[in-house]
């Protein structure tokens, strides 16, 4: 798994992005903290310059044991985006005690959605973009960022910066991104979140329909103490559109 490291300080921040994007996506958030702590960012298999094996999101849980352990991290504050998320989960429940905090940006244990929780894209449309892939990629990965942003985050001078960040980073594979899409289908972690012991935080856009408000009621069902911070006027990717 490849990573980047950069800063120094009390304090380590590893930085996990999600489906589609790689460890780029957080320069903003590099630049920031680097001035106080040690700071992280990986490429999960497939994205960036990780290779891609057919890892599972518990093979991504030791990898980031690895990568932690090979820069002499003992314990991490954790920020993940969208389907990072998944794999901070079954990294703090596989290895307690290493993660300090989680913060989920746009992102949720599950990403189905069902009767008990209001949130995700339904299965029908997964499906459908993983058929997708078996055609031009770049094209359509390019459009499904886009629909992840609000019109009015589009129209705003931010979005042009994030298209300019996004222009050069690598392309993801292709058997990657339909493994990928093959697991937000089928995982369920919402009883990991339920167990975790560390503090638990969600950044979530007013406007993301992959995260809508109506999940925050069942987020605090599982996790009473998380905190939950709602940015107006963002969609998936808050970190991005107001870093």
């Amino acid at each position: 798994m490849h990573y980047e490291i950069s800063g120094s300080g009390e304090h380590n921040i590893l930085f996990i992005h999600g489906f589609g994007g790689s460890s780029g996506l957080w320069k903003w958030q590099r630049e920031f903290f680097k001035n106080s702590c040690r700071v992280l960012s990986i490429d999960l298999p497939g994205h960036g310059k990780s290779p891609w094996n057919g890892e599972t999101v518990s093979d991504m849980a030791e990898d980031l044991t690895r990568v932690m352990d090979m820069v002499g991290a003992d314990n991490a504050h954790i920020v993940a985006s969208s389907f990072g998320g998944l794999a901070a989960l079954q990294w703090a429940e596989a290895f307690p005690g290493r993660a300090a905090s989680l913060t989920f940006a746009g992102s949720l244990p599950k990403f189905t959605a069902a009767d008990d929780f209001p949130a995700g894209l339904n299965i029908e449309r997964i499906r459908k973009l993983s058929g997708q892939f078996d055609g031009d990629v770049e094209g359509v990965l390019d459009i499904f960022f886009r629909s992840l942003f609000t019109k009015e985050e589009r129209a705003a001078g931010q979005y042009a910066k994030v298209r300019e960040l996004r222009r050069g980073l690598p392309l993801p594979q292709r058997d990657a991104l339909k493994a990928f899409l093959d697991i937000l289908e089928m995982t369920d972690l919402r009883e990991t979140l339920r167990r975790v012991r560390c503090p638990v935080q969600f950044i979530l856009g007013d406007q993301d329909y992959i995260c809508p408000l109506t999940v925050v009621a069942p987020l605090k069902a599982l996790k009473p103490d998380a905190r939950v911070h709602v940015l107006k006027g963002c969609g998936h990717f808050p970190f991005l559109t107001e870093p």
